[in-house]
């Protein structure tokens, strides 16, 4: 039986069910968008190792195999309409949704990540070093959030070492997009364009930080002018899409989201986007589906609806928001796999939405107690209750 396939860019050998070469991040299935949207990703791009070849081939199996069953179960479909990292998303690659349970990388790959760091620290002054260990750090952080903190710390380092080092840069507004702090990732990824302004990855980011921050117009400026250098870039007029649809926009959004559909061959994110279609054209985009709120909604009720409309697992399958009050919400969902999580899955996914709900109360000014029910809309059960007090 094969048990294994070669890459067409490089000839490495690699495992059936690997999205991408581990050793030049060629996509295996040789599109020219999978080349486009890792390149800047991918270890020959940078000039910087990710794993020997021993741990990347541990790794590449653990990415097909490993973690398969919570991707099928906590992958909603259709597809959030959500901007996404085009580092990541345009070919279906193995980057984990948002609120995934974290992975426990193999023990070959800690071990190499502990030499890194012993080599990072005996070479205090050595950028080469902090960048290799930032880069693995990252990757690492892709599967196990653990490593964010480290993976930043060791960017900072390198931004100390050499402040205009594009990987430092870059890696900075990485870091902190996966934190959610869009500010300081807008702020890397101007940094970095000062001094590549045609990278269009970045600038691709840049966009999705924008919009996070409801800079819809900025969003869409800096998609299009991607797509006026390189109009073939998957993840620009994917991105764009979204922001159009944001700004209220449906057929723009429509044209852009069928053009990026036509850059694919792959058949799941080509359904995807169909779905993703539907949703809009049957009025159930992030700020459209069955809200019962109005424009004069206070900022907390705003707040909460976005938290909820661009969340990756739950916006697809909100049926509707009711706000019985200012402070209390239903939320009504219909086949959230809710009951079918683990209990620790299901306990870490409710902490970390209580967190963003309290977090949300405390930046808008909720003094008393606010309270969020998440119902299914079929039994009527509320499957959660979540409130700003921890």
């Amino acid at each position: 039986m094969a048990t294994a396939r070669f890459c067409p860019q490089c000839g490495t050998k690699t495992i059936l069910k690997a999205n991408f070469c581990t050793n030049c991040g060629e996509s295996l299935g040789g599109k020219a968008e999978g080349r486009q949207a890792k390149k800047s990703a991918s270890p020959s791009a940078t000039g910087t190792p990710w794993l020997p070849l021993p741990g990347l081939i541990v790794l590449s199996c653990y990415l097909a195999v490993g973690i398969g069953l919570w991707v099928f179960v906590l992958r909603t479909e259709p597809f959030s309409p959500t901007p996404t990292r085009s580092t990541q998303a345009s070919t279906g690659g193995s980057a984990l949704p948002q609120d995934h349970p974290q992975v426990s990388l193999p023990e070959e790959v800690t071990s190499r990540i502990a030499e890194l760091v012993a080599q990072a620290n005996a070479a205090p002054q050595d950028p080469n070093a902090w960048r290799t260990l930032a880069e693995v750090q990252f990757r690492a952080s892709q599967l196990d959030a653990s490593y964010r903190s480290a993976a930043l710390a060791s960017y900072r380092k390198l931004f100390e070492l050499a402040p205009n080092d594009l990987d430092a840069l870059r890696g900075l507004g990485n870091v902190y997009y996966d934190l959610e702090e869009h500010h300081k990732s807008i702020e890397y990824y101007q940094r970095y364009l000062a001094l590549d302004p045609d990278n269009a990855s970045v600038t691709t980011d840049l966009g999705t930080m924008y919009l996070y921050t409801g800079q819809v117009d900025r969003a869409i400026a800096s998609y299009q002018s991607v797509l006026a250098k390189q109009p073939g870039f998957f993840q620009a007029h994917f991105n764009l899409g979204v922001a159009y649809q944001e700004k209220g926009l449906p057929e723009q959004a429509a044209a852009s989201l069928q053009q990026a559909k036509s850059l694919t061959d792959n058949t799941t994110v080509q359904d995807r986007i169909d779905q993703l279609l539907a949703q809009f054209s049957n009025g159930t985009a992030p700020s459209q589906t069955g809200s019962t709120t109005s424009p004069s909604t206070s900022p907390f009720q705003q707040a909460v609806e976005a938290l909820f409309r661009a969340h990756e697992m739950m916006a697809p399958k909100i049926v509707r928001i009711e706000w019985p009050s200012q402070t209390q919400a239903r939320v009504f969902f219909r086949n959230f796999p809710m009951a079918g999580m683990p209990q620790t899955v299901r306990d870490n996914f409710r902490d970390k939405l209580q967190g963003q709900l309290i977090d949300a109360g405390q930046k808008t000014g909720v003094s008393g107690l606010a309270t969020i029910e998440l119902i299914d809309i079929d039994t009527q059960q509320v499957m959660e209750t979540l409130t700003t007090t921890s």
